[in-house]
This record gives structure tokens, sequence and C-alpha cells, in this order.
């Protein structure tokens, strides 16, 4: 994703006083809220510890006593956002899920997180594959879910055999890339009025790729 490009009314009504992991109306929280905004509109390096200070009127050193760098701040916000987006995925998936469930689970969460908070999604979106390399998280994440439920689908005789990787990724590419889409104002719709389109596209995909 390109920072700076983003629709313009992307972030409007988007309460400043509602963060992350802090509490509302905390100063921890309007230091998310406005770090989230800003690294969305410009990446992470494009950011300074000052210009989030300053977006919520603080010192440089209230800063620092809420989160030791701008690399821990960036982090800890990712990481609850993560969780937050696997537990909406479960929050929709039965334990006797099958394929179509899983996809319907996925796209379900992401479309809702679009649609609800477009600046933690949009921060997700753009760096989840860096902070998810750099953590080691094998397991917990959208990708490494609906590659092991091609496996098993595969296995089951229920879609075509192959790359699992290469299925899941084309799958979640269904919905990854109308999102962002979206998020650059070329879809108007909210995301979450096309999540049955969505799932049939990727049942559609995984039987015929």
């Amino acid at each position: 994703m390109t920072a700076g490009l983003l629709r313009d009314d992307i972030f409007e009504g988007m309460d400043p006083n509602v963060g992350v992991t802090g509490k509302p109306g905390s100063t921890k929280a309007r230091i998310e809220r406005a770090a989230l905004q800003l690294f969305a509109q410009h990446g992470l390096d494009g950011v300074s510890i000052k210009q989030i200070a300053r977006a919520c009127a603080i010192s440089d050193g209230a800063m620092y006593r809420h989160f030791a760098s701008k690399e821990t701040l960036a982090r800890i916000m990712f990481q609850a956002i993560h969780r937050k987006l696997m537990e909406m995925v479960a929050g929709h998936l039965d334990p006797d899920a099958s394929l179509e469930d899983t996809a319907r689970a996925l796209v379900t969460a992401y479309c809702n997180l679009a649609d609800q908070d477009p600046a933690q999604f949009t921060y997700h979106l753009a760096h989840r594959n860096a902070f998810i390399a750099s953590t080691g998280d094998g397991g917990a994440n959208p990708s490494n879910l609906m590659t092991a439920c091609v496996e098993d689908a595969m296995a089951r005789g229920e879609i075509p055999t192959g790359d699992a990787e290469l299925k899941s990724a084309m799958a979640l590419g269904v919905v990854m890339q109308a999102a962002e889409y979206s998020l650059y104002g070329r879809i108007e719709k909210p995301l979450s009025e096309h999540i049955e389109n969505f799932v049939r596209a990727i049942m559609a995909v995984l039987r015929t790729a």
C-alpha cells in the first residue's frame, strides 16, 4: 500500500480518545489513535515521535512515559489489532466449520474491522507481513488458518489438490485487494455489504485453481 493516497473521508467520525490498548479517554489511547492515523497516512518511517506527540497535544516526554520508542508503540498496536482480528474470526467460527464457513469467518472479520475502524484495518493491512515475519507468528494468523483449512479440504477431496499456500493467497486476495480499493475510494459501499460475494468468489477460486 502506498501511504498518503487514502480517501479523504476515511478517518471521519473516528474518536480521537479511543486507541487500541489504552483506556478510552486516556493519554495512552490518544497517543495510539494519533499514531494509527499518522502511520496509515505516511507509513512507519514517515512519522516521528514529535509528530505523534504534536497530533495529540502532549510533550515528547509524555510520549516516552507511555511507550519506550516509536517501534515499541508500533509493535504493541499491531499485536493488539492482530489479536482482535483473530478473536473476531473465532467469534464467527464453529469447531466443526467447513472450508466455506472458514472463508466466511475470515471475510466477515476483515470486512467488519475495515468498516468499523479503517485506521486499525489500514495499519494491520499495510504492516501484517513485516510484523508477523519478525515475531515468528507461525500459528495464529488468518493466512495460516486459511492454508490449514485448504490442506484439509484437499485431503478430503473437497477441492482440487495443489499448492495450499498459493491457493490460500489467491483466496484471501479476493477480499484483501477489494479492501485496498475501498481504502483508496475505488469501492464506495461498506465492505460488509459484499461478504457473500467475497465468499462465493473465494470458493470459486479454491474449487478451480
